[in-house]
């Protein structure tokens, strides 16, 4: 009769103690939860990596307005004083650029004497005609500007994907710590009646072995998941920037109702590949200034048409007659003279080097042009992917009702067995253990679904429209 109390004692207490729905799971309130929103407002606002193509952005920007002003004309102004001699000889010779010149009266003997001068010059050169060169300088730097905004793009894209799956993956690895920790407290019940009973004599010892091995290996997968979800949440502090260590994602996502999980698989629903992809535009980018160089070259090998002039004063300590004056007559500026004219240079041999240098860059454009091709196929085959995964989650999705029942119930059955003496420990034990797959499979389940949109969003780009939903 003793024996039989006992059991009716604490039989209903297991189970009712034990026995947990995983819809009751929540977490303690925090005032340092964060969002998926504020999260990816906080990695795009802090991440030097973004930061960084900002500026590169505004570097290219700033290189378009400086390709505009390349049509300027130039006009140099300079001055020079010199002192030396003057002794010139007839005949014809080329500079090559440091042969100074020397004007003057022919005499029949060298003359050490020396002379001042000084000149002063106004020079103005101005490409009246390229053949269209400045519209091709200016249409490359803005397709180079296009680049740097398109890797802004493709960058923020993607560290928006990277956020929202830490975010997601971070929900899973949280969820599960605190179904861990139920499961924790469900053996440390369980292994304090356990205990009751063993050492009542009306369960053998080594139940209590048992028990104690259970609440260890619960102990240890809690650890293994905690772990898991810290190095998450250092990944995440380094894409957010977030300061404070001490904050708790938002858990509601993974409460999602059905209609707003409906909604999220009608967003991201559509099948083919969007050509404004921001990973595709920065392809499309980087061939469209492919193809901008090759026009540039072709251009910059033209015929060129100068218009140039010049206005210029002398003075010299040398008299009209040869003679060499005082040397401060030097200083005043004596002779003045203008000329103007037009100039068009064009070297004959860049015929040949215009054919190489395009045939270089057709190439280049076209490996390019095929990398696009290729991240259209990537993408293409990212969207099939993600349309048998979310397939394939939905299937399993239906069968998690049926499995958490059906574990609930077998936990119960075999908890009421044992204290009848009818169940042994491992069974118990297996029975627990299928309630805690059960739970954490609901957890994982969720997240699985949520990542698997993320996937197809990303590929048909309509990841922005998907996040507007957190």
């Amino acid at each position: 009769m003793v024996h039989f109390a006992f059991r009716n004692k604490y039989s209903g207490i297991i189970t009712s103690i034990l026995l947990f729905n995983i819809c009751s799971l929540s977490f303690a309130q925090t005032n340092n939860k964060i969002d998926l929103k504020q999260a990816i407002d906080s990695a795009i606002k802090n991440y030097p990596e973004l930061n960084a193509k900002q500026f590169e952005t505004e570097s290219a920007n700033a290189a378009v307005r400086d390709a505009k002003n390349q049509s300027l004309p130039s006009l140099k102004l300079g001055d020079e004083v010199d002192l030396g001699t003057a002794n010139g000889l007839g005949g014809s010779y080329f500079s090559m650029g440091i042969i100074p010149s020397t004007s003057g009266g022919i005499t029949a003997e060298n003359n050490s004497s020396t002379f001042l001068g000084n000149i002063g010059v106004a020079y103005m050169e101005d490409e009246l005609y390229n053949f269209g060169l400045n519209r091709a300088r200016i249409a490359s730097t803005k397709y180079f500007a296009n680049i740097s905004k398109a890797d802004y793009g493709a960058t923020s894209y993607s560290v928006q994907f990277q956020i929202a799956q830490l975010f997601f993956d971070m929900l899973k690895y949280r969820l599960l710590t605190n179904i861990q920790q139920k499961n924790i407290e469900r053996y440390n019940v369980l292994c304090n009646y356990i205990k009751a009973y063993t050492g009542s004599g009306i369960k053998a010892g080594v139940d209590s072995s048992v028990a104690n091995a259970e609440v260890s290996k619960a102990k240890i997968q809690y650890i293994q998941t905690l772990e898991i979800y810290n190095k998450l949440k250092a990944e995440f502090i380094y894409y957010t920037g977030i300061k404070n260590n001490n904050f708790e994602i938002d858990t509601g996502a993974y409460h999602l109702p059905d209609v707003l999980m409906n909604q999220l698989q009608l967003t991201v629903s559509a099948d083919s590949v969007s050509s404004s992809n921001p990973i595709l535009v920065y392809y499309n980018s980087q061939w469209e200034y492919a193809m901008s160089q090759e026009k540039l070259i072709k251009k910059s090998y033209l015929p060129k048409l100068y218009l140039v002039g010049s206005f210029w004063m002398r003075g010299s300590s040398i008299s009209p007659i040869d003679g060499y004056e005082d040397l401060s007559t030097g200083l005043n500026y004596s002779r003045y003279n203008y000329m103007g004219g037009l100039a068009l240079t064009y070297n004959i041999f860049d015929m040949v080097h215009r054919r190489d240098k395009v045939a270089t860059q057709y190439f280049h454009a076209e490996a390019i042009h095929e990398e696009v091709n290729q991240q259209k196929l990537l993408l293409n085959n990212q969207l099939q992917q993600a349309d048998i995964a979310i397939q394939a989650v939905l299937d399993r999705e239906r069968e998690i009702p049926i499995q958490l029942r059906a574990a609930q119930n077998a936990f119960s059955q075999k908890s009421a067995q044992y204290n009848a003496g009818i169940a042994n420990i491992a069974e118990l034990t297996d029975a627990s253990y299928l309630l805690y797959r059960a739970e954490t499979d609901a957890v994982e389940i969720q997240s699985d679904l949520l990542n698997t949109l993320l996937q197809k969003a990303v590929a048909n780009n309509t990841l922005n429209t998907f996040l507007s939903n957190f």
